[in-house]
This record gives structure tokens, C-alpha cells and sequence, in this order.
């Protein structure tokens, strides 16, 4: 079920398989794109190539929204029917912070597009370990946990830009915004696991640290580096061995 976004999501009507068969949403759904909406028409103003699939099938367990890249197009996916979580996330906002929450959660999204779409996604900066070294392991751990760390990595830069967003849009919540992503971060199974961003949400405590006067993806770039350099990547591996 794929949504070419805009006036659609305001009228809440799907395009749905090759009949072109119109699907209303869900009220869930609904409240997710409407809560949603102004990120989705600054990814528009961005020239983003972004489609919106909906997921007709149960997809419990499932992120309630996700982003997915396909042959050169970002795809926000939302995973809510016949998925109780899709509902149970927003009832865990804190009431008065459900719009600037949600818009977070969109933007981190749109930060995985567009690393994908420039080509960035898995990538460090220059002088940043990106890969275990090879003799502290073996192979078969080197290629997981260098999977879970470019996962974590691109997940930091996703939250941060979440944060950006909120800064630059709703500054007069931006402690509380900011709070709801601590208290989402607080419990991670594996620590510097593949949605560990910790490092990354205590440095964004400070929100002047956000580099004004440029784009939304590259105002992050600082201070997901400097989080990078904190980290040092190569310590948590010599430490498992």
C-alpha cells in the first residue's frame, strides 16, 4: 500500500495495489501521518524522493514507523495494523507532546533517508575507526558487531537530527522532547548496541551545540562526530576479547 504524500495524507486515502483501489486509514495511522505532516512537507520542500507505504497486514512486534530505501526511493514505512504497539507509543507520550514527539520520530526517519540518499549511509569521517580490527576477533564476531556499530551510528545521527528538529521548531519543549528520548535510550540490552545512542542524547543536553545556518542533516554532523570521537570504536572490542 504506497502513498504518493501530500494532499493524500491529508484526506487520509491510499493508493493501494496495481487497481489502484482507494484504503482509508486507520485512526491510528491517521493521527501518525497528521501528527507527522510537517515534517513530511519539509522532506517535499527538501526534494527528498520519499513514498509513504502502509503496511496492509498484522505487523505485530513491528516498529510503528521505519524507513526502508528502494531502488533509489526512501520508503516511511508504518507497521499498525493489527500491531498494539502503534498505538502504545503514543500512549506513552506525555499528553501536550505527542505532535513534537511524533515529528521527532519522522525526522529521525528522514535522517536515514537522507544518508541513504547521499550515498553517506555506513560512512564516518575521515580518521574515525568504521571496522573492528582484525586480529582482535574472529571473523564471524568482526562481521557482526561491525554491523551493529554502523547500525548504532546511523541510529545517533537519526536521533540527533529528531533533536535538530525539535530545536529549530519547537524550542520552548526541547528539554521535554529531549527527556522522552533519555527515557527512551535508558534501557538498552547490549550496551553500544545497534540503538545504544546514549552518548549522542546526553551530548545534545545542550541544544546551542547544534550548528545554526545550515541544513537540518549537516547541523548534526559536529556533534555526531564529536560523539564518534568520544565513543572510540575500537575500545569496546579489544575489551570483549
Amino acid at each position: 500500500m504506497v502513498m504518493q504524500w501530500g494532499v493524500a495524507v491529508l484526506i487520509g486515502v491510499v493508493v493501494f495495489g496495481p487497481a489502484k483501489a482507494t484504503v482509508e486509514l486507520t485512526a491510528t495511522e491517521r493521527r501518525w501521518l497528521e501528527s507527522a505532516l510537517p515534517v513530511l512537507i519539509f522532506a517535499r520542500e527538501q526534494h527528498l524522493p520519499l513514498d509513504i507505504v502502509v503496511q496492509p497486514q498484522p505487523t505485530p512486534g513491528e516498529s510503528a514507523l521505519g524507513m526502508a530505501y528502494v531502488d533509489g526511493r526512501c520508503k516511511l514505512v508504518l507497521s499498525m495494523r493489527g500491531n498494539p504497539e502503534a498505538q502504545a507509543t503514543l500512549d506513552r507520550i506525555p499528553p501536550g507532546l505527542v505532535g513534537p514527539v511524533v515529528e521527532a520520530i519522522a525526522a529521525h526517519e528522514l535522517g536515514h533517508c537522507w544518508r541513504h540518499v547521499h550515498q553517506r549511509w555506513g560512512t564516518v569521517p575521515a580518521g574515525i575507526g568504521s571496522a573492528p580490527q582484525a586480529g582482535l576477533l574472529e571473523p564471524e564476531q568482526i562481521e557482526l558487531l561491525t554491523e551493529m556499530w554502523r547500525t548504532r551510528r546511523e541510529e545517533a545521527y537519526a536521533d540527533l537530527v529528531g533533536l535538530a528538529w525539535t530545536f529549530w521548531h519547537h524550542r520552548d519543549l526541547y528539554g521535554e522532547v529531549h527527556a522522552w528520548h533519555v527515557h527512551l535510550r535508558a534501557e538498552q540490552a547490549v550496551d553500544t548496541g545497534p540503538h545504544d545512542t546514549r552518548a549522542w542524547v546526553r551530548l545534545a543536553s545542550d541544544p546551542s551545540r547544534f550548528v545554526p545556518s545550515q541544513t537540518l542533516f549537516d547541523q548534526v554532523e559536529r556533534l555526531w562526530e564529536s560523539g564518534l570521537r568520544a565513543e572510540n570504536w575500537l575500545t569496546p572490542m579489544a575489551q570483549a576479547r
